[in-house]
């Protein structure tokens, strides 16, 4: 029942969409459209291809906009303000502005850390130990994730899947 009703929803909101372009954006469209069926050769059939395509990727693009607002509206999503927008981009021009500056802060930040943890290692297995199951499984994750892509990479690089390759020589170096 309920995806009938969202099915009902995106209907009428394309039937919406459809209407609403004017005959002047209609009659351009076609125009255009027979110009361009004028063309032949490769251009022609190239032209057709594309011409081809439009229509489905109009219709799956209007579907999935009409099937992401009822997404939106059913779980009371908004999108930010331009407060918060303005809030996380005014750091990010700053540091776009002055490179220099990010590049240190970052740097004495990072060695600051790493002598915190190096001058009391107890303070950091407290904190390991403090935290919750939830950030730790995403610890877990993403340190599976990793290793999984370095693994990978590896694989593609040596064009192994294990070890390295002999020296078919026995290592005799000439």
């Amino acid at each position: 029942e309920g995806a009938s009703e969202a099915a009902g929803k995106a209907q009428q909101g394309l039937s919406r969409v459809t209407s609403s372009a004017g005959s002047a954006v209609s009659s351009t469209a076609a125009s255009a459209g027979k110009a361009l069926n004028n063309v032949g050769g490769r251009t022609g059939q190239a032209i057709q291809f594309v011409q081809g395509l439009i229509p489905p990727t109009i219709y799956y693009a209007r579907v999935a906009g009409e099937l992401g607002k009822i997404m939106v509206q059913g779980r009371n999503m908004y999108p930010p303000t331009m407060q918060t927008v303005q809030s996380y981009l005014t750091p990010l021009q700053n540091a776009l502005r002055n490179p220099s500056s990010l590049m240190s802060r970052t740097g004495s930040a990072a060695q600051g850390t790493a002598q915190q943890a190096v001058n009391s290692p107890e303070s950091l297995l407290a904190r390991i130990r403090n935290m919750d199951t939830a950030t730790l499984t995403t610890v877990g994750v993403v340190a599976a994730e990793t290793l999984g892509f370095f693994t990978v990479g590896e694989m593609i690089g040596r064009f192994k899947l294990v070890g390295y390759r002999g020296d078919p020589h026995g290592g005799e170096h000439h």
